[in-house]
């Protein structure tokens, strides 16, 4: 349902718009309670952001006798956006699969209700920036592959071990960031598909590198001119993957360009390396760079949508047609 309503003067300074009263009760929306406006293009977007009448942001969930099934449950929920998430099932269950994944959940604690398992979040959405968020896991991405690179040339294993508990960190800002986009992905529905796209590469970059780290510890007895080639082929993807990552980060089209045209040469590079000598024992670990590569392609392909955005917005909004105006006097 939609209406037309006039812009009002209020007191001597302000100006404002009244809201049906019907509209507001039926979001819970009264007195004293806390509102969001965000400009969207060509539309204004009013959502209540903490209401004093309490809507409890709770959900009450099953589980069965699995941990897994239950960690994945409470993920979803945390996810969802949901404050208040009572799991119902075994306890032991419960309580493992959370100490599994404790660690990845900001604001989270786990208490012991009457009838289930209660995680409670105490993350405030509206106080997280997406762009900080972004940033801190490009600087993770890059000290994780800078960690690989540095123990093919040194074979300190300590590195690899410091490369895997790395994608614990990104996972615990993989989950925020979900969160938060979910939550607040009323401002800008379609900058939110994006980001969660962002988000979610740069996640699978981590577990890819995460993946690598742990097949190196495996591999024994690499001859030395085989760990140099492939040393080379991961500072090529390091190289690449960061420059994908900057040109979201940054706004450049030209960048992201680059990154997309020089993906054949590049996996080219990956193909010479299979067709060594050596290429048998490195077979898993280029099944992860080739993935990593197309993975740094989505990022470069979603910058030209934030680009296409951007000029859509500074383009001067439609006016009101003839039919709209009238019926805009006439209110």
């Amino acid at each position: 349902m939609s209406m037309y309503r006039r812009v009002i003067r209020i007191g001597e300074k302000s100006i404002g718009v009244t809201l049906p009263k019907q509209w507001l009760d039926s979001l819970n929306i009264g007195l004293g309670d806390l509102i969001e406006v965000k400009a969207v293009e060509d539309m204004l977007i009013i959502k209540p952001v903490v209401s004093e009448h309490g809507s409890s942001n709770a959900v009450v969930l099953s589980s069965g006798d699995s941990s897994d099934e239950a960690m994945r449950i409470i993920i979803a929920g945390y996810i969802e956006g949901f404050d208040d998430i009572m799991v119902k099932g075994p306890r032991e269950s419960i309580r493992r699969a959370y100490q599994i994944i404790e660690s990845k959940l900001p604001g989270s604690l786990i208490l012991e209700g009457e009838e289930g398992i209660i995680v409670k979040v105490a993350t405030s959405e509206t106080n997280i920036d997406l762009k900080m968020v972004i940033n801190s896991t490009s600087t993770i991405l890059n000290a994780m592959f800078d960690k690989i690179s540095t123990y093919l040339e040194s074979n300190d294993s300590s590195l690899l071990d410091e490369t895997v508990s790395m994608d614990d960190q990104v996972d615990k800002l993989y989950f925020l960031a979900l969160r938060t986009i979910k939550k607040l992905s009323f401002r800008d529905p379609k900058e939110s598909i994006d980001d969660t796209i962002i988000v979610k590469n740069m996640e699978h970059v981590a577990d890819a590198l995460d993946r690598t780290a742990r097949t190196l510890k495996r591999m024994q007895n690499i001859e030395s001119e085989c760990l140099r080639e492939l040393n080379n082929r991961i500072k090529d993807v390091w190289s690449y993957t960061l420059r994908a990552i900057n040109s979201y980060q940054s706004g450049s089209k030209e960048q992201a360009l680059k990154v997309i045209m020089s993906r054949e040469e590049l996996l080219n590079r990956m193909f010479n390396l299979v067709r060594k000598p050596c290429g048998e024992e490195m077979a898993g670990i280029m099944h992860e760079l080739q993935l990593i590569i197309a993975l740094s392609v989505d990022i470069a392909e979603a910058t030209f949508s934030n680009y296409v955005r951007s000029v859509t917005r500074r383009q001067p909004s439609k006016e009101i047609d003839k039919d709209d105006e009238s019926q805009l006097n006439e209110t």
